[in-house]
């Protein structure tokens, strides 16, 4: 899901030494929420319907807008937009293309559509989210590790302490996937008690990733672990001629080979 396909176009724009009743009207006018302040073609702003509502009809746009707007590119993730959003708290991004502006993206109407993909109990996006991910690099041939997470012993953990604790692990987990990943790390739970991480880190930062994510943690005085298969694709010679429901399917086997193993 990329930008390109929230975006609302076209792009309506007005000097900034317009008035704010002018801008105003002409927004009730064309029914939006927003207008692109220019100066001699020059983006310098962007004015709001929020920004109007603050402000005097008398005084001009320059005095009204939030200068220097954010802009996306139109190719990138739909989630990018709104992390960068919350980032820095505002409601809307520019989408520009090769310098020119040619559309707007709005918090909402990302959150409205990217909430469908949003796992309800930890928070988490759900699989066709790393679904995207995994075959936006694999098209764009662009390596990374799969990490595919398998909570040890969890059905145990539900048999001795009920469901309620057991999701209260699943959202324990979950938070600390959140700590140890960054902006270069997409993380999802999968299904149950598995999780998938896709990390565009290099080797050295892979492989602490990696070392950070297998060391058992302490959850309610009961300790918790996690077998890990993971996908090297600067390691494997055929990376870009499988598909990403392959690299998913080796990683899992990955994982119950271990777990198998732990349990031996």
């Amino acid at each position: 899901m990329k930008v390109a396909e929230f975006m609302s176009s076209p792009v309506y724009t007005v000097s900034s030494e317009r008035s704010v009743q002018y801008v105003s009207d002409m927004m009730n006018e064309l029914k939006i929420g927003s207008l692109v302040v220019t100066d001699h073609g020059t983006i310098v702003g962007i004015v709001t319907s929020r920004d109007i509502r603050s402000s005097h009809p008398n005084r001009i746009v320059a005095d009204a807008m939030t200068p220097d707007p954010i802009s996306i590119s139109p190719d990138q993730f739909a989630w990018d937009a709104l992390v960068m959003m919350e980032r820095h708290h505002i409601e809307r991004l520019l989408v520009v293309h090769e310098d020119q502006v040619i559309g707007i993206v709005t918090r909402e109407k990302l959150q409205i559509k990217l909430n469908q993909l949003v796992d309800p109990l930890t928070g988490l996006y759900r699989a066709p989210y790393i679904q995207h991910i995994g075959e936006h690099f694999l098209n764009r041939r662009q390596q990374f590790r799969l990490l595919f997470i398998d909570l040890n012993n969890f059905g145990e953990i539900n048999k001795l302490h009920g469901h309620p604790v057991g999701d209260d692990f699943l959202v324990e987990f979950s938070n600390r996937l959140r700590a140890l990943t960054n902006e270069q790390d997409y993380v999802c739970r999968y299904a149950g008690d598995e999780f998938i991480v896709i990390t565009c880190r290099n080797e050295y930062d892979g492989l602490q990733l990696e070392d950070a994510l297998s060391q058992p943690v302490v959850i309610q005085n009961v300790a918790l672990s996690a077998s890990m298969g993971v996908i090297n694709g600067f390691l494997v010679p055929d990376f870009f001629s499988l598909s990403f429901r392959e690299l998913i399917n080796r990683a899992s086997l990955l994982s119950t080979s271990l777990k198998q193993k732990s349990l031996a």
